[in-house]
């Protein structure tokens, strides 16, 4: 069973222009072509980091963030929109949260639990 917002051992599928997928129970996860190590080749198992990404698609990387599901993180907002904050949490895409779920108004710069 693979873990979304969690490290997963995921073997390679299959290789394409754009990166690598990693074979999940069956499902194809994406592991950008950034993120695929140096020498990566179909049949390797790597352990990656799985996220979703803006469009709700699962994807995969090889940065290491700086807590997975369950963890209490200091982390530091930054940027604020009027919608709500991102959080820095080590990956490429920001931890989204929305004005809703803000306990106070989140201000870019400061660090939140």
């Amino acid at each position: 069973m693979i873990k979304v917002g969690d490290y997963n051992f995921l073997r390679v599928k299959k290789e394409t222009d754009f990166g690598v997928y990693m074979d999940a129970m069956g499902e194809e996860i994406l592991l950008p072509k950034r993120f695929v190590p140096r020498g990566t080749k179909v049949g390797d198992e790597l352990e990656v980091f799985l996220y979703h990404d803006s469009e709700n698609r699962l994807i995969a990387t090889t940065q290491k963030a700086l807590g997975k599901v369950g963890d209490i993180l200091l982390l530091k907002a930054v940027s604020v929109t009027g919608q709500g904050a991102f959080l820095d949490w080590g990956l490429m895409k920001d931890i989204f949260v929305a004005q809703s779920q803000q306990l106070s108004k989140m201000i870019a710069g400061q660090e939140y639990r």
